[in-house]
């Protein structure tokens, strides 16, 4: 796994001298490699589905009126106090590897608006009370910079098309790091062969 970090990480070095991307998202420490090793089932692993169970009656505005969902904001914010995450809201579909000109989906079938952001580094969001229940003080620069294309909300039952490329949203080749920047325990990884 060590090598495969080193790999990684030069890789992230080299793209972002050739290409003068800055390195934006990519892995590069040993310690880091460790989120590579979550995988998760995913379609040809080119999509990633925001997911959450928000109770419409109990979360008012912030979950869309009529979706299905049976979390409570009384559970949710238990669950988030006990564990500093809330299962339900999560990056299903697993990791993204791509090819480098290729595209990849991301849908959000939760109630609620979620983000995709690439970060240089996961942390918190701009929710400063998730950030804080979620033990992640920190927060990604990314996510309190407005929106541009590489931090997207996305309502619910929307979504987006992620290109990749020289004229695309990710332009070189390299692992990069996704989180939500409202629940920022949501995090994928994306990989650009």
């Amino acid at each position: 796994m060590a090598r495969r970090a080193l790999w990684l990480s030069t890789l992230c070095a080299a793209g972002s001298l050739v290409l003068g991307f800055g390195g934006l998202g990519c892995i590069d420490s040993a310690n880091d490699s460790q989120e590579l090793d979550v995988e998760q089932a995913s379609k040809g692993h080119t999509e990633i589905h925001t997911e959450d169970s928000c109770d419409p009656v109990t979360f008012g505005a912030l979950c869309r009126a009529g979706f299905n969902g049976h979390t409570t904001r009384d559970q949710f914010t238990a669950e988030l106090d006990a564990t500093h995450r809330v299962a339900a809201w999560e990056y299903g579909g697993g990791d993204i590897r791509v090819g480098l000109g290729q595209s990849f989906q991301v849908d959000n079938q939760g109630g609620e608006v979620h983000t995709f952001s690439i970060v240089a580094n996961f942390g918190g969001g701009r929710v400063p009370i998730l950030n804080e229940k979620s033990n992640n003080p920190v927060v990604a620069p990314e996510c309190v910079a407005g929106a541009n294309a590489a931090n997207v909300d996305i309502a619910s039952a929307a979504g987006i098309t992620v290109t990749t490329g020289a004229s695309g949203t990710i332009k070189t080749r390299g692992t990069f790091k996704v989180q939500c920047c409202i629940h920022p325990w949501m995090r994928a990884t994306v990989q650009i062969q």
